[in-house]
Formats: structure tokens, C-alpha cells, sequence
């Protein structure tokens, strides 16, 4: 599973972690059910994995994916082109609403 994040979106991670403080933690991407389109992303930081989890290092952050998000999130690319909200371009996307937090497969 290949799962990449942009440095803009490291840089954000990393900073809303210090926040946070769970700097140290990992990052939860998940694929939940929800928006317009079906599905939405959701993202929130983590303490450990679970047995069923794939982790994907991705730079200095470790993202934690559950087995059911998986194939539904495999190459996608999450970016952070404005402050306030990050983006995902995922190849297994047929259709997205317009904010890009939701998708349809």
C-alpha cells in the first residue's frame, strides 16, 4: 500500500501534533461513510497501531490505515494547498464533490 504525503502536509501534521501534544503519535487515516459523494476521509492522531493496521511511513510521519481503508486509499496523495484543509487526490476516485472531502468509488 502506497500512501504518500506532500511536504506542505508533513509540515501541517507535524505542527498540529505539537499542538496537540502528541508529537510521537501516529496519524489515523481512515475512510468513514459520510459527505455527498458516500465517503469522506477522516484523520485524528493515535497512540498506537492496531493488529490490523498497515503503517506507512511517510517521511518523518507514521500513518496508521485500518485494513478496511486500504485498497480504498492505496495511492493516494495528500496535500495541504490551503491552510485550512488538506486535499487528497486518489486514483480510485470516480467522483468527488467539490471540496475534495468526499469521493465515490
Amino acid at each position: 500500500m502506497t500512501l504518500t504525503l506532500t511536504p506542505r502536509a508533513i509540515e501541517a501534521i507535524q505542527a498540529r501534533a505539537a499542538h496537540a501534544e502528541v508529537a510521537g503519535w501516529l496519524l489515523r487515516v481512515a475512510v468513514v461513510a459520510g459527505g455527498c459523494n458516500g465517503l469522506t476521509y477522516d484523520l485524528y492522531f493515535i497512540e498506537e497501531s492496531g493488529p490490523e493496521d498497515t503503517i506507512v511511513e511517510a517521511g518523518p510521519v507514521r500513518v496508521a490505515v485500518d485494513r478496511a481503508s486500504a485498497p480504498l486509499l492505496d495511492g493516494t496523495v495528500i496535500d495541504l494547498p490551503k491552510p485550512e484543509s488538506f486535499r487528497f487526490q486518489n486514483p480510485r476516485a470516480r467522483k468527488m464533490c467539490s471540496c475534495g472531502a468526499s469521493f465515490e468509488v
